[in-house]
């Protein structure tokens, strides 16, 4: 549970990119990490080979995982950096590669996207889904994440504009039986869905909060009135157990079996999905009860509870 936040730096090519309004005078060490990024972002070429073999290092088995993980990580930033070159593609369509990993609690999630992290060296937050509610009022408001980018990027929205996401427990606040909520979903979870549905793909978020643009507007504006960070070029990561939903797809698959029987590859390791060519091939075997994530389909989801 609870949030954590950083700017993780690491071997890899750490990102960043222009916009993000005005901003507090950079220190020293904040402007040659700024200057240092954008030289960067210009030289990068991995591909997803090389984001595998690292992560190899510090991963073992999760195969599957890994390789949607490294096509998605490779396909985002190289766009970002393409933009970048090229302003008139910003206004390209293109879709998102934004990721849900599923697995149980302790098959290595967070970790991987943490590792990812380390290796481009990029601003990076975690939240949990179950702090947020549909307003901010009680609880965190869906924006509030990227604020907190902004936050793990020393003030820096520049820097944030590149970041990862990574919003854990997804699966409390699905609205259905499968995802395996306990009293997160309802209208309540449809609600904080809805935003995160809005800020994924790409709008423009204040970077003062809801709370604090009132209060500005009874006591004064704050240094951040009017600012605001587009979320186009953030990598947005979301991961849940699925238990219920496990159970579910058993269910599916198991009653059409009729004298034969299914591949047993499983086990406890997460499963990543990527937009929508999704992988569902097994990610690797452990001990334990058998897992069917891996052959979880959209409707699935949909009956789980989260919004198509």
């Amino acid at each position: 549970g609870g949030g954590t936040s950083g700017f993780v730096a690491g071997p890899g090519m750490p990102f960043g990119g222009p916009g993000g309004g005005g901003q507090k005078q950079l220190t020293p060490q904040q402007q040659e990490t700024r200057d240092r990024v954008l030289r960067s972002i210009h030289e990068f070429r991995m591909k997803p080979r090389d984001v595998k073999n690292y992560l190899d290092r510090f991963v073992i088995e999760q195969k599957e995982a890994k390789k949607v993980l490294a096509v998605s990580v490779c396909d985002h930033y190289n766009w970002a950096r393409r933009c970048i070159a090229d302003a008139k593609l910003r206004s390209t369509n293109y879709s998102k590669p934004n990721i849900l990993i599923l697995g149980p609690t302790g098959s290595g999630k967070t970790y991987l996207v943490r590792t990812i992290a380390k290796m481009l060296g990029v601003p990076f937050v975690k939240a949990d889904a179950t702090k947020f509610s549909e307003t901010g009022i009680v609880g965190e408001d869906a924006e509030d994440v990227v604020r907190g980018l902004v936050d793990a990027a020393g003030g820096d929205a520049e820097l944030a504009q590149y970041g990862i996401v990574y919003i854990d427990e997804v699966d409390k606040i699905a609205t259905g039986g499968g995802g395996g909520g306990r009293g997160g979903g309802g209208w309540s979870g449809r609600q904080v869905q809805s935003n995160f549905l809005k800020i994924m793909e790409e709008t423009e978020v204040s970077l003062q909060s809801g709370l604090a643009a009132s209060l500005g507007n009874v006591f004064g504006g704050g240094s951040a009135e009017g600012q605001t960070i587009s979320t186009k070029f953030m990598l947005f990561i979301f991961s849940g157990a699925f238990n219920s939903l496990n159970d579910r797809i058993k269910d599916r698959v198991e009653s059409g079996k009729i004298g034969f029987l299914i591949d047993e590859e499983a086990g406890q390791a997460p499963t990543a999905l990527s937009g929508a060519a999704a992988s569902r091939a097994p990610t690797g075997s452990a001990k334990g009860a058998r897992s069917y994530l891996h052959l979880a389909e959209t409707s699935d989801f949909v009956e789980a509870g989260l919004e198509p």
